[in-house]
Protein backbone atom coordinates (compact mmCIF):
# COMPACT_ATOMS: atom_id res chain seq x y z
CA UNK A 1 0.00 0.00 0.00
CA UNK A 2 2.86 2.36 0.89
CA UNK A 3 4.58 1.46 -2.40
CA UNK A 4 1.44 2.35 -4.37
CA UNK A 5 1.15 5.66 -2.55
CA UNK A 6 4.76 6.53 -3.32
CA UNK A 7 4.25 5.63 -6.97
CA UNK A 8 1.23 7.96 -7.23
CA UNK A 9 3.17 10.82 -5.63
CA UNK A 10 6.13 10.22 -7.98
CA UNK A 11 3.84 10.16 -11.03
CA UNK A 12 2.20 13.41 -9.92
CA UNK A 13 5.50 15.27 -9.68
CA UNK A 14 6.64 13.89 -13.06
CA UNK A 15 3.46 15.29 -14.63
CA UNK A 16 3.92 18.56 -12.76
CA UNK A 17 7.47 19.05 -14.04
CA UNK A 18 7.08 17.87 -17.61
CA UNK A 19 3.49 18.89 -18.34
CA UNK A 20 3.34 21.39 -21.28
CA UNK A 21 0.38 23.11 -19.64
CA UNK A 22 1.42 25.08 -16.53
CA UNK A 23 -2.22 25.77 -15.76
CA UNK A 24 -2.38 22.23 -14.40
CA UNK A 25 -0.42 23.28 -11.36
CA UNK A 26 -2.35 26.53 -11.01
CA UNK A 27 -5.64 24.68 -11.08
CA UNK A 28 -4.46 22.08 -8.57
CA UNK A 29 -3.10 24.63 -6.12
CA UNK A 30 -5.94 27.14 -6.33
CA UNK A 31 -5.01 30.51 -4.86
CA UNK A 32 -7.51 31.28 -2.12
CA UNK A 33 -6.48 34.95 -2.23
CA UNK A 34 -7.72 35.41 -5.81
CA UNK A 35 -11.19 36.93 -6.11
CA UNK A 36 -11.13 37.16 -9.92
CA UNK A 37 -8.34 36.81 -12.46
CA UNK A 38 -8.40 37.17 -16.23
CA UNK A 39 -4.64 37.01 -16.73
CA UNK A 40 -1.43 38.04 -14.97
CA UNK A 41 -2.24 41.74 -15.40
CA UNK A 42 -5.99 41.82 -14.74
CA UNK A 43 -7.15 40.62 -11.35
CA UNK A 44 -8.70 41.28 -7.93
CA UNK A 45 -6.93 39.69 -4.96
CA UNK A 46 -6.76 39.83 -1.19
CA UNK A 47 -3.58 41.31 0.27
CA UNK A 48 -2.31 42.13 3.74
CA UNK A 49 -3.37 45.54 4.91
CA UNK A 50 0.22 46.38 5.83
CA UNK A 51 1.46 48.35 8.81
CA UNK A 52 -0.77 51.30 9.53
CA UNK A 53 -1.62 53.50 12.48
CA UNK A 54 -5.12 53.93 11.07
CA UNK A 55 -6.48 50.69 12.50
CA UNK A 56 -8.01 47.62 10.91
CA UNK A 57 -10.74 47.70 8.29
CA UNK A 58 -14.48 47.31 8.83
CA UNK A 59 -14.59 43.95 7.05
CA UNK A 60 -16.55 41.98 6.09
CA UNK A 61 -19.19 44.31 4.64
CA UNK A 62 -21.97 43.92 2.09
CA UNK A 63 -22.29 46.51 -0.69
CA UNK A 64 -24.62 46.58 -3.67
CA UNK A 65 -22.54 45.95 -6.80
CA UNK A 66 -24.66 47.91 -9.28
CA UNK A 67 -24.87 50.96 -7.02
CA UNK A 68 -21.13 50.81 -6.48
CA UNK A 69 -20.42 50.61 -10.23
CA UNK A 70 -22.68 53.59 -10.93
CA UNK A 71 -20.95 55.77 -8.35
CA UNK A 72 -17.45 54.81 -9.52
CA UNK A 73 -18.28 55.62 -13.13
CA UNK A 74 -19.43 59.11 -12.08
CA UNK A 75 -16.04 60.11 -10.64
CA UNK A 76 -14.40 62.62 -12.99
CA UNK A 77 -10.82 63.85 -13.31
CA UNK A 78 -9.22 66.76 -15.11
CA UNK A 79 -7.06 66.21 -18.18
CA UNK A 80 -3.78 68.12 -18.22
CA UNK A 81 -2.78 66.98 -21.71
CA UNK A 82 -3.08 69.96 -24.13
CA UNK A 83 -3.49 67.58 -27.08
CA UNK A 84 -6.73 66.23 -25.64
CA UNK A 85 -9.93 67.96 -26.80
CA UNK A 86 -11.94 66.95 -23.72
CA UNK A 87 -10.56 68.37 -20.47
CA UNK A 88 -12.67 66.20 -18.15
CA UNK A 89 -13.06 62.42 -18.28
CA UNK A 90 -14.25 59.58 -16.08
CA UNK A 91 -11.60 58.22 -13.75
CA UNK A 92 -12.72 54.70 -14.66
CA UNK A 93 -14.21 53.51 -17.94
CA UNK A 94 -17.65 51.89 -17.89
CA UNK A 95 -16.07 48.46 -18.16
CA UNK A 96 -13.62 49.19 -15.34
CA UNK A 97 -16.38 50.60 -13.11
CA UNK A 98 -18.44 47.46 -13.70
CA UNK A 99 -15.49 45.23 -12.83
CA UNK A 100 -14.77 47.24 -9.69
CA UNK A 101 -18.38 47.23 -8.56
CA UNK A 102 -18.85 43.51 -9.11
CA UNK A 103 -15.58 42.20 -7.68
CA UNK A 104 -15.19 44.68 -4.82
CA UNK A 105 -18.71 43.83 -3.65
CA UNK A 106 -17.88 40.14 -3.92
CA UNK A 107 -14.51 40.48 -2.21
CA UNK A 108 -15.50 42.79 0.65
CA UNK A 109 -18.25 40.39 1.62
CA UNK A 110 -15.59 37.83 2.61
CA UNK A 111 -12.62 40.08 3.43
CA UNK A 112 -10.96 39.93 6.84
CA UNK A 113 -10.39 43.09 8.90
CA UNK A 114 -6.63 42.97 8.21
CA UNK A 115 -7.03 42.48 4.46
CA UNK A 116 -7.24 44.94 1.55
CA UNK A 117 -8.28 44.15 -2.00
CA UNK A 118 -5.64 44.92 -4.62
CA UNK A 119 -6.60 45.14 -8.26
CA UNK A 120 -5.20 45.70 -11.75
CA UNK A 121 -7.18 46.35 -14.92
CA UNK A 122 -6.36 47.16 -18.53
CA UNK A 123 -8.17 49.37 -21.02
CA UNK A 124 -7.89 50.14 -24.71
CA UNK A 125 -7.62 53.78 -25.79
CA UNK A 126 -8.30 54.65 -29.42
CA UNK A 127 -5.72 56.77 -31.19
CA UNK A 128 -6.21 59.26 -34.00
CA UNK A 129 -5.66 58.46 -37.67
CA UNK A 130 -6.36 54.76 -37.22
CA UNK A 131 -3.17 53.92 -35.34
CA UNK A 132 -3.13 50.83 -33.14
CA UNK A 133 -4.90 51.66 -29.83
CA UNK A 134 -2.91 52.07 -26.65
CA UNK A 135 -3.26 49.53 -23.87
CA UNK A 136 -3.14 51.20 -20.46
CA UNK A 137 -3.16 49.76 -16.93
CA UNK A 138 -4.68 51.01 -13.69
CA UNK A 139 -3.84 49.40 -10.36
CA UNK A 140 -4.73 50.14 -6.77
CA UNK A 141 -6.16 48.88 -3.51
CA UNK A 142 -9.56 49.15 -1.85
CA UNK A 143 -10.94 48.69 1.66
CA UNK A 144 -13.96 49.74 3.74
CA UNK A 145 -13.45 51.92 6.81
CA UNK A 146 -15.76 54.18 8.86
CA UNK A 147 -18.75 53.39 6.61
CA UNK A 148 -16.92 54.56 3.50
CA UNK A 149 -15.16 52.85 0.61
CA UNK A 150 -11.50 53.79 0.30
CA UNK A 151 -9.61 53.44 -2.99
CA UNK A 152 -5.90 54.23 -3.30
CA UNK A 153 -4.67 54.57 -6.88
CA UNK A 154 -1.14 53.35 -7.55
CA UNK A 155 -0.48 53.04 -11.28
CA UNK A 156 -2.81 54.95 -13.56
CA UNK A 157 -2.85 54.94 -17.37
CA UNK A 158 0.44 53.06 -17.26
CA UNK A 159 1.32 52.08 -20.84
CA UNK A 160 2.58 48.67 -21.82
CA UNK A 161 6.36 48.45 -22.17
CA UNK A 162 6.82 46.69 -25.50
CA UNK A 163 10.60 46.59 -25.10
CA UNK A 164 10.26 44.88 -21.73
CA UNK A 165 7.74 42.39 -23.12
CA UNK A 166 10.00 41.58 -26.07
CA UNK A 167 12.96 40.97 -23.75
CA UNK A 168 11.03 38.78 -21.29
CA UNK A 169 8.97 36.91 -23.87
CA UNK A 170 10.65 37.25 -27.31
CA UNK A 171 8.48 34.52 -28.82
CA UNK A 172 5.29 36.24 -27.61
CA UNK A 173 3.77 32.98 -26.40
CA UNK A 174 2.16 34.31 -23.24
CA UNK A 175 1.13 37.32 -21.17
CA UNK A 176 4.10 39.10 -19.61
CA UNK A 177 3.34 40.01 -16.02
CA UNK A 178 3.98 43.51 -14.68
CA UNK A 179 4.92 44.54 -11.17
CA UNK A 180 2.22 47.08 -10.36
CA UNK A 181 2.07 49.77 -7.74
CA UNK A 182 -1.14 49.09 -5.80
CA UNK A 183 -0.92 52.21 -3.67
CA UNK A 184 0.03 52.53 -0.02
CA UNK A 185 -1.41 54.16 3.09
CA UNK A 186 2.02 55.34 4.18
CA UNK A 187 3.06 57.32 1.11
CA UNK A 188 1.69 59.04 -1.97
CA UNK A 189 1.78 57.29 -5.31
CA UNK A 190 2.54 58.97 -8.63
CA UNK A 191 -1.16 59.58 -9.25
CA UNK A 192 -1.58 63.37 -9.04
CA UNK A 193 -4.72 64.04 -11.07
CA UNK A 194 -7.34 66.36 -9.60
CA UNK A 195 -10.76 64.86 -8.91
CA UNK A 196 -13.78 67.00 -9.84
CA UNK A 197 -15.88 67.94 -6.79
CA UNK A 198 -18.76 65.51 -6.28
CA UNK A 199 -21.09 64.88 -3.36
CA UNK A 200 -19.97 61.81 -1.44
CA UNK A 201 -16.46 61.69 -2.93
CA UNK A 202 -13.42 63.37 -1.40
CA UNK A 203 -9.67 63.00 -1.08
CA UNK A 204 -8.15 61.69 2.13
CA UNK A 205 -6.74 64.32 4.49
CA UNK A 206 -3.80 62.70 6.26
CA UNK A 207 -1.24 64.47 8.45
CA UNK A 208 -2.33 67.87 7.11
CA UNK A 209 -1.75 66.61 3.57
CA UNK A 210 -4.42 66.06 0.92
CA UNK A 211 -3.82 62.72 -0.74
CA UNK A 212 -4.77 63.03 -4.40
CA UNK A 213 -4.26 59.28 -4.85
CA UNK A 214 -6.59 58.31 -1.97
CA UNK A 215 -10.35 58.54 -2.55
CA UNK A 216 -12.89 58.25 0.26
CA UNK A 217 -16.36 57.44 -1.06
CA UNK A 218 -19.65 57.68 0.81
CA UNK A 219 -21.60 55.40 -1.53
CA UNK A 220 -25.07 56.29 -0.21
CA UNK A 221 -24.44 60.06 -0.41
CA UNK A 222 -22.95 59.87 -3.91
CA UNK A 223 -25.80 57.65 -5.12
CA UNK A 224 -28.42 60.07 -3.71
CA UNK A 225 -26.69 63.02 -5.39
CA UNK A 226 -26.74 61.13 -8.69
CA UNK A 227 -30.46 60.35 -8.37
CA UNK A 228 -31.22 64.01 -7.66
CA UNK A 229 -29.19 65.08 -10.69
CA UNK A 230 -31.08 62.64 -12.90
CA UNK A 231 -34.41 63.94 -11.59
CA UNK A 232 -33.40 67.53 -12.35
CA UNK A 233 -32.38 66.56 -15.88
CA UNK A 234 -35.74 64.86 -16.48
CA UNK A 235 -37.59 67.90 -15.16
CA UNK A 236 -35.70 70.20 -17.52
CA UNK A 237 -36.38 67.89 -20.45
CA UNK A 238 -40.08 67.73 -19.64
CA UNK A 239 -40.26 71.53 -19.32
CA UNK A 240 -38.57 71.87 -22.70
CA UNK A 241 -41.04 69.50 -24.33
CA UNK A 242 -44.01 71.29 -22.76
CA UNK A 243 -42.70 74.55 -24.21
CA UNK A 244 -42.44 72.95 -27.65
CA UNK A 245 -45.98 71.63 -27.33
CA UNK A 246 -47.26 75.08 -26.37
CA UNK A 247 -45.61 76.60 -29.45
CA UNK A 248 -46.96 73.86 -31.72
CA UNK A 249 -50.52 74.35 -30.45
CA UNK A 250 -50.44 78.06 -31.23
CA UNK A 251 -49.93 79.43 -27.72
CA UNK A 252 -52.42 77.21 -25.87
CA UNK A 253 -51.68 77.21 -22.13
CA UNK A 254 -50.47 73.93 -20.66
CA UNK A 255 -52.04 72.97 -17.36
CA UNK A 256 -49.46 72.94 -14.58
CA UNK A 257 -48.54 69.50 -13.36
CA UNK A 258 -46.07 68.02 -10.92
CA UNK A 259 -42.67 67.98 -12.61
CA UNK A 260 -41.94 64.56 -11.19
CA UNK A 261 -44.77 62.85 -13.12
CA UNK A 262 -43.17 60.50 -15.69
CA UNK A 263 -43.57 61.84 -19.19
CA UNK A 264 -45.14 58.67 -20.53
CA UNK A 265 -48.07 59.18 -18.17
CA UNK A 266 -48.79 62.67 -19.48
CA UNK A 267 -51.69 63.34 -21.78
CA UNK A 268 -52.92 66.52 -23.36
CA UNK A 269 -55.78 67.97 -21.28
CA UNK A 270 -59.19 67.73 -22.94
CA UNK A 271 -59.29 71.48 -23.47
CA UNK A 272 -56.14 71.30 -25.54
CA UNK A 273 -57.35 68.29 -27.49
CA UNK A 274 -60.59 70.09 -28.32
CA UNK A 275 -58.69 73.10 -29.65
CA UNK A 276 -55.91 71.19 -31.36
CA UNK A 277 -57.58 72.01 -34.68
CA UNK A 278 -55.62 75.25 -34.38
CA UNK A 279 -52.78 73.29 -35.94
CA UNK A 280 -52.70 74.91 -39.35
CA UNK A 281 -51.19 74.09 -42.73
CA UNK A 282 -51.78 71.44 -45.34
CA UNK A 283 -53.09 68.00 -44.47
CA UNK A 284 -49.55 66.63 -44.74
CA UNK A 285 -48.16 69.33 -42.44
CA UNK A 286 -50.89 68.82 -39.85
CA UNK A 287 -50.35 65.06 -39.85
CA UNK A 288 -46.59 65.61 -39.50
CA UNK A 289 -47.10 67.86 -36.47
CA UNK A 290 -49.46 65.32 -34.96
CA UNK A 291 -46.91 62.57 -35.43
CA UNK A 292 -44.27 64.72 -33.73
CA UNK A 293 -46.53 65.06 -30.70
CA UNK A 294 -46.91 61.31 -30.46
CA UNK A 295 -43.19 60.62 -31.02
CA UNK A 296 -42.38 62.99 -28.14
CA UNK A 297 -44.84 61.09 -25.91
CA UNK A 298 -46.87 64.26 -25.51
CA UNK A 299 -50.08 62.56 -26.62
CA UNK A 300 -51.20 58.96 -26.32
CA UNK A 301 -51.67 56.57 -29.22
CA UNK A 302 -55.43 56.79 -28.72
CA UNK A 303 -55.37 60.59 -28.94
CA UNK A 304 -53.18 60.36 -32.03
CA UNK A 305 -55.58 57.97 -33.78
CA UNK A 306 -58.61 60.12 -32.87
CA UNK A 307 -57.09 63.39 -34.09
CA UNK A 308 -55.69 61.78 -37.23
CA UNK A 309 -59.16 60.54 -38.08
CA UNK A 310 -60.58 64.06 -37.48
CA UNK A 311 -58.00 65.59 -39.83
CA UNK A 312 -58.66 63.04 -42.54
CA UNK A 313 -62.45 63.38 -42.13
CA UNK A 314 -62.10 67.12 -42.72
CA UNK A 315 -61.05 66.54 -46.35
Amino acid sequence: MSSLKNSIITLFFILLVFSPAPVFAVGFFANKDVIWEKNRNEYFKYADQGKSSLGINDHPVELEAKQLSTVLELIKTQIDDPSEEEKIKSLFTTQQANLLGRHLAEGLKKAKPNQDIIFAMEKSVKKKFGFRPDRLFVAGRAFYKNKKLNIIIGDYDRPRDLGYEAAVDPTNVGVVGYNFDHGNRAKNSRFKKAIINMDGVENKQLNNTLRSDWLVIDIAAASTAYDQLQTMRKQKEMAKKRKELKEILGGEEINNREETVPLKQETIPQKQTDHSNKITGTIEERLTVLKRLRDKDLITDEEYDLKRKQILDSL
